[in-house]
Parts: structure tokens; sequence; C-alpha cells
């Protein structure tokens, strides 16, 4: 499968950042240099490849809407390439440096605590199984 386009990454990231359904033009509004052409080609790219779905329709302004929200596939997709890219710098950065410094981006203290606390569990498991 082909790697998404920044665009397409742009939306993704931004529907992955919503907590909400969002219309086409919700989109447009979080983020500047976006269009509503290019964003409803995107989305209708992204549907198609089953990385958005469409989730509802709604009234915005005079017009129906649909409301797009991203799939667990578009999640799964980035976690592999994430991980096909980690595989080419593995032997210049160490998993355990590459998780610190993840933790470092986000900047919410409970979130990365409980981020820890999820990490914490996951490697529990893994070492019980080898």
């Amino acid at each position: 499968m082909a790697r998404l386009n920044p665009r397409e990454l742009d939306v993704l990231n931004i529907l992955w950042s919503s907590d909400r359904e969002m219309t086409s033009t919700d989109i447009v509004n979080e983020m500047r240099g976006l269009t509503q052409s290019t964003v409803i080609a995107v989305l209708r790219k992204l549907t198609k490849d089953g990385f958005v779905e469409v989730a509802g329709v709604t009234h915005s302004g005079k017009v129906l809407s649909r409301t797009y929200r991203p799939t667990e596939e578009s999640r799964d997709y980035i976690a592999q390439h994430f991980t096909e890219d980690y595989e080419c710098f593995k032997n210049v950065i160490s998993k355990s440096d590459m998780c610190a410094a993840i933790l470092r981006v986000d900047d919410n203290p409970e979130k990365t605590k409980a981020e820890i606390a999820k990490l914490k569990g996951i490697l529990a498991d893994y070492e019980k199984n080898l």
C-alpha cells in the first residue's frame, strides 16, 4: 500500500484530534491552507481507501453535509509505517530512547502518566511471553 501524502495526513490528523465527527467545512476551519475542494477530494480518497468513514449527515447552514471519522484501519496503517520507519533507524536509536523521546512530545503530565501506565502493562505482558 502506498504512503499517504501530506494533505491526506493533515486531514487524518485533524480527524484524529477531534472528539467529534466532522464535516468537510469543520476540517477546512481547523487548518489554514486547506480549501473546501481539496478537503472534499481528500475525504473521497480516504473513504475509498478505508481510512475514513461517513459517520452521518447533519445540517450545515441550509444544506445537508456528511460527517466523517477516522477508522481503526487508519491507525493501524500509521502504526505499521511508523514501525517500518523505525526499522531503518534501529541501529541508531534504541527502543527505550525512542519511547522516551515520544513521551517527551506530549506536554500534558496526566496524559503522559496514563501512557506510562499503559506501557508498563504492555511491557509486563511482553516480558511474560518471552
